[in-house]
């Protein structure tokens, strides 16, 4: 399809702008930016596995195709098509701001062209409609990935007047989405450096990945496709939302409704996406390439974000001394903590995890989205809080095997080459660090919850599912093979086994909310057991450390 694409617009260019720009210099260079492209893997669903796909971004778009094709049923099964279209637009909108945001955003920072491509017999403005033939080609693929399907149903539905306006009020969304794009991408310029932006960019990349876990098991559970009739009550707020002006704009078409507020409706879904676009071009576009070739003095700035992770590192070092026991488990802990705070790879692989931490208690708690009022008055009489008990060690126990891997693995070699003869040691240190700086925050989220529900009686309960937790956690990491932090190569992750690895995980943790459940019968039995399951932590964190050589996978 980017082929295809690719060509249409190369014929424009070739019809409409050839002043200035060397054809067959364009052709390549645009060429080698889709190819290129091909083999980029979008931040969204980067999965690290033993065999990579040859063309990652074929498997994003089938993937956008679905959710469009999810959102076309959701617009079918509407009987308001206002409410519809609203829908339709703020998917449309949201998608193509995060989708440019994250995985476009080294191309629209990318500052290598002026080093590699400028110094050959490049003119500038060649460069230029080259980088806009890029996006275009990119922004069509993904705009035709996301709404094909919703059009479609669209003409289906409400006929071939409104499917047309559709067709249009699509494009022009996803030109107000680049709009807003290039307007957030020119205020971290003005307000940021390269380091800065790199940070907040990976943080819209863990965003997203969080937004596809969490969003496509909860949100299907929230609509109910039973109900019949839907109402919608506009405020005069509403006529401010982008989606509004189209979705009146559409249904003017349906009705044939030309009354002043479907006017200047119609007004703003065409005026105001074609403004933006001139802004963008006249005064936007030259702005950020100004500032994109400053992008690089970021010296100044990285000093002063190294002095700023002294404080992490105060912390660290501070946690060390209170729960680290020798000094090679004091290394462990802070060299895992600082670099599980940097990493951008492990945070896009790890917390979606986390995520799901939610997700599952939603889907457990609230089965049904339709009695979520219900189920809420309801759990006071229940003892649906031992989920919320144990349920956090699920997410927590996948950092076991993602810790393990990182891109700069070949430095691991360190770790042969110095006089350790307790290599467990590495090993509770980084486990420590993932209860510490993960499992009890997440676990204070939601017994705070439970507390607020169940109240005081469940206090016992809560201090022997915690211990219970953590065995769960040691039990894992002991029967699991021991590989030390950072050591292994991304692209060669072992996935087998892992599915029943956590099908091991849900059965164990069935099985000790089933005894705590029966604990329940008796009144003083979960506060008896609690020194049980302490001392079971200890002792097993003790073999943990004691590991040899011979007990470490290479």
């Amino acid at each position: 399809m980017d082929k295809i694409i690719l060509n249409v617009l190369l014929h424009l260019v070739q019809i409409f702008y050839t002043k200035g720009i060397n054809f067959d210099k364009l052709k390549i260079i645009a060429e080698t930016k889709v190819l290129m492209d091909r083999r980029r893997t979008p931040a969204g669903f980067r999965q690290r596995q033993q065999k990579e796909h040859s063309n990652p971004l074929l498997m994003t778009l089938i993937i956008y195709f679905g959710l469009g094709l999810f959102i076309g049923f959701v617009i079918y099964s509407l009987n308001s098509l206002l409410l519809g279209m609203i829908y339709l637009h703020a998917y449309l909108l949201f998608m193509m701001a995060m989708t440019l945001v994250t995985d476009f955003s080294s191309v629209l920072l990318d500052t290598a062209d002026a080093q590699i491509i400028l110094p050959k017999p490049v003119n500038s403005r060649t460069l230029f409609v080259a980088r806009v033939v890029h996006i275009l080609v990119y922004l069509l693929q993904f705009t035709i990935a996301l709404a094909t399907a919703p059009i479609i149903i669209a003409f289906i539905k409400y006929g071939g007047l409104v499917g047309a306006g559709l067709l249009l009020t699509s494009f022009l969304m996803v030109a107000f989405a680049v709009f807003i794009t290039y307007l957030l991408y020119g205020l971290m310029l003005r307000f940021s450096n390269e380091q800065k932006i790199k940070d907040i960019v990976g943080y819209f990349q863990i965003f997203l990945t969080i937004f596809f876990a969490a969003g496509t098991q909860i949100i299907p559970r929230l609509i109910n496709f039973d109900i019949d009739n839907y109402s919608l009550n506009l405020h005069w707020y509403s006529y401010l939302l982008p989606p509004v002006w189209m979705a009146v704009s559409l249904e003017a078409l349906q009705q044939l409704n030309f009354d002043a507020l479907h006017l200047l409706m119609i007004g703003c879904t065409i005026a105001i996406p074609l403004f933006t676009v001139w802004v963008m071009i006249k005064y936007l576009a030259p702005s950020f390439s100004q500032k994109l070739a400053l992008l690089g003095n970021a010296t100044q700035s990285v000093n002063k974000k190294l002095v700023g992770n002294r404080k992490h590192g105060r912390l660290s070092e501070k946690l060390a001394a209170l729960v680290c026991s020798t000094k090679t488990e004091t290394a462990g802990f802070e060299m895992v903590w600082k670099v599980t705070g940097r990493d951008k790879n492990f945070m896009i692989q790890f917390y979606p995890s986390l995520a799901y931490i939610a997700v599952f208690a939603f889907i457990i708690i609230f089965k049904n989205g339709r009695n979520i009022t219900d189920t809420w008055q309801q759990l006071p009489a229940t003892k649906q809080f031992l989920w919320f008990l144990y349920l956090p060690i699920v997410g927590v126990s996948a950092g076991i095997s993602i810790v393990s891997f990182y891109d700069n693995y070949t430095a691991s070699w360190v770790y042969q080459s110095s006089p350790l003869t307790k290599p467990g040691e590495l090993i509770s240190g980084t486990l420590k660090v993932l209860l510490i700086k993960f499992f009890v925050p997440v676990y204070f989220t939601l017994i705070s919850f439970a507390y607020y529900i169940w109240g005081l009686p469940i206090v016992d309960d809560i201090v022997l599912g915690f211990f219970n937790c953590i065995l769960l956690f040691l039990v894992t990491a002991y029967f699991s093979d021991h590989y030390l932090p950072f050591t292994r190569q991304p692209n060669v992750k072992q996935q087998t086994g892992k599915f029943i690895q956590v099908i091991l995980q849900f059965v164990m943790i069935g099985l000790l909310i089933g005894v705590h459940y029966i604990a329940l019968k008796i009144s003083w039995a979960p506060a008896a057991l609690i020194p049980f399951s302490a001392a079971s932590c200890y002792f097993l964190m003790k073999k943990i450390q004691n590991l040899s050589w011979l007990k470490i996978s290479i």
